[in-house]
C-alpha cells in the first residue's frame, strides 16, 4: 500500500496547509494513542521554527483527550529525542521538525520506545486511524516544558571516545540556527576544543537560511576565514553533518564513512560491512570493497539504510548527504556524534582533515539534476518510454550508474547519473532529461 501522509522521514509540509494543520496533528496524536493501548507517556521536542510551539499545542490537545501524559523538552536535536525516548522509557518520542527545509515548513518524526523510527506497516496502521479521527475543531491546551538534564546524552557521546579532552584543535561549527545552536558550541568547548560558532541566533524564521548543511560553499569559506582545522555544519534538526577540511574542501557522507570505516578496520578490524545508498559514488564503493568491507546498497532515505543495516547486521550506514547511522545509537543519524568520530580520529592520528580528503579515493564524475514536473512524478517514472530508455542504458553502458526517483518531500524528479567517463555520463543524463521533459508536456 502507498502511504498517504508519511513520507521518507515522517509527515512534512508547509505549516497551516494540510497535513501540517491543527486538526490533522490533533488526529495524529489520537491515532498514536489508539495504535497501542499501552501508551501512557510521550516525549516531545522541537527545532527552532516559529511554528513549533503551535504544533506542540496541537499534539498536547490530542494526547490529553486520549489521557496520555506528554512531556515537552523544548529545543533539541532529533537524535536527542531518539536517545531520551529510549533512556527514559517513553512509549513514543516525537520530534517537531522539517529538517533542512525552510522555516515555513514543519513536520513530525515519530520514534518508538526503543529509540527507532516507525516501520512502514506501523505508519500505514496509524494513517488508517488518522482518517477515522479527523476533526474540524480543536480546543488547544497550554504546554508546560519539562526540564531534563542533558548530562546523560553528553556522557553517551564522550564515553565512546577516550581522547577528546584538552585539545588545541580549532573547530568552526555552523549550527544552522537550528536544534544545536546552543548545545553544540557548549559541548565542543566542554571537551576542550577551540570553537568558533556561527548561525547560533535563531529567531524562528532563519533556520537553514543561507546556513547549515545545505550550504557547503558557505562552510568552506568560513572555515578558511576563521583558520579552523575543521569545519562542521549541521542541518536544522542536526541528524546529519557536512564537514570542511582546513583547505576548504568539503567532505560529504561518502568521504566521512570512508574515513571512519578505514580507521576502524585498520585499528580494530571489526567492521565487516557498510550500507550506503544508490546515490553513493562508485569510487567510494570500490574503495570500501578494497578494504575488505562488503558494500550493501539500499534505496535512498535513512529508513531504507536502517532497514538494510538490520537485514545485514551492519553497524554503520549512511548517505552522501552526510546522514550517517550507527547501530549502537538507536539507528538514528546524529550529526554531532559523526563529528566526534572524525575529531577523535584526527586527534589520535595527528593528521589534518585534508589528508583524508586527498588520500582515500578520487571521486568519479557524478551529476544530480532536480526536475520540477507538471505531471505526477510517479506517472512519469511509470511511463513505458522511460522504462525502455532505462533498459537501453543498462544494456549499452554497463559502467554507468543511474538513479531516477521522486522526491519524498517536494514535487520533483531527481535524476542522478555517474560514470568514470564524463562524456558518457553527460550523454546519458541528457537523454533522461530530454525524455522526461517530453513526457511531461
Amino acid at each position: 500500500m502507498i502511504k498517504k501522509y508519511f513520507g521518507t522521514d515522517g509527515v512534512r509540509g508547509r505549516f497551516s496547509e494540510f497535513p501540517i494543520t491543527k486538526s490533522f496533528i490533533f488526529s495524529l496524536a489520537l491515532a498514536l494513542g489508539e495504535s497501542d493501548k499501552n501508551v501512557k507517556k510521550v516525549l516531545i521536542g522541537r527545532d527552532t521554527r516559529i511554528s513549533g510551539k503551535k504544533i506542540e499545542e496541537f499534539l498536547c490537545a490530542g494526547f490529553e483527550k486520549s489521557e496520555i501524559k506528554c512531556d515537552f523538552i523544548g529545543i533539541v536535536s532529533t537524535p536527542m529525542i531518539s536517545f531520551y525516548t529510549k533512556k527514559l522509557k517513553y512509549d513514543f518520542g516525537i520530534m517537531i521538525s522539517a529538517s533542512h527545509n525552510p522555516y515555513f515548513d514543519n513536520g513530525i518524526k515519530i520514534f518508538k520506545k526503543n529509540g527507532e523510527k516507525l516501520e512502514d506497516e506501523e505508519e500505514l496502521n496509524i494513517e488508517k486511524k488518522i482518517d477515522k479521527n479527523l476533526v474540524e475543531s480543536v480546543d488547544l491546551k497550554k504546554v508546560n516544558e519539562k526540564i531534563i538534564s542533558f548530562h546523560e546524552y553528553e556522557n553517551f557521546l564522550t564515553e565512546k571516545f577516550n581522547n577528546l579532552m584538552s585539545s588545541d584543535l580549532k573547530v568552526f561549527v555552523d549550527c544552522a540556527n537550528g536544534s544545536l545552536y546552543k548545545f553544540a558550541p557548549y559541548f565542543l568547548k566542554k571537551i576542550g576544543v577551540k570553537v568558533t560558532s556561527y548561525a547560533t541566533k535563531p529567531n524562528g524564521i532563519n533556520i537553514n537560511d543561507r546556513c547549515g548543511a545545505m550550504y557547503p560553499n558557505n562552510l568552506s569559506k568560513l572555515t578558511l576565514k576563521n583558520k579552523a582545522d575543521i569545519g562542521i555544519s549541521f542541518d536544522g534538526d542536526a541528524d546529519r553533518v557536512i564537514v570542511s577540511d582546513e583547505q576548504g574542501n568539503i567532505l560529504d557522507g561518502d568521504i566521512l564513512m570512508a574515513v571512519i570505516c578505514s580507521y576502524e578496520k585498520r585499528k580494530k578490524g571489526l567492521i565487516k560491512s557498510v550500507v550506503t545508498t544508490k546515490m553513493s559514488n562508485l569510487s567510494f564503493r570500490e574503495y570500501i570493497s578494497s578494504l575488505g568491507i562488503e558494500v550493501h546498497l539500499s534505496d535512498v532515505g535513512d529508513r531504507n539504510v536502517i532497514q538494510k543495516m538490520k537485514d545485514t547486521r551492519t553497524s554503520i550506514g549512511g548517505e552522501p548527504s552526510g546522514h550517517l547511522v550507527f547501530s549502537d545509537n538507536g539507528y538514528c543519524g546524529d550529526g554531532l556524534l559523526t563529528s566526534l568520530y572524525l575529531i577523535s580520529i584526527l586527534l589520535e592520528t595527528r593528521k589534518k582533515v585534508s589528508y583524508f580528503y586527498e588520500h582515500l579515493f578520487l571521486k568519479n564524475s557524478q551529476h544530480l539534476v532536480n526536475l520540477k514536473t507538471k505531471k505526477c512524478p510517479q506517472q512519469i517514472l511509470d511511463d513505458s518510454k522511460l522504462v525502455t530508455l532505462k533498459r537501453k542504458v543498462i544494456s549499452k553502458y554497463p559502467n554507468v550508474d543511474f538513479l531516477l526517483r521522486k522526491s519524498g518531500t517536494e514535487n520533483l524528479l531527481r535524476v542522478m547519473v555517474q560514470s568514470k567517463d564524463e562524456v558518457v555520463m553527460n550523454k546519458v543524463l541528457d537523454s533522461f532529461i530530454n525524455l522526461i521533459k517530453n513526457i511531461d508536456e
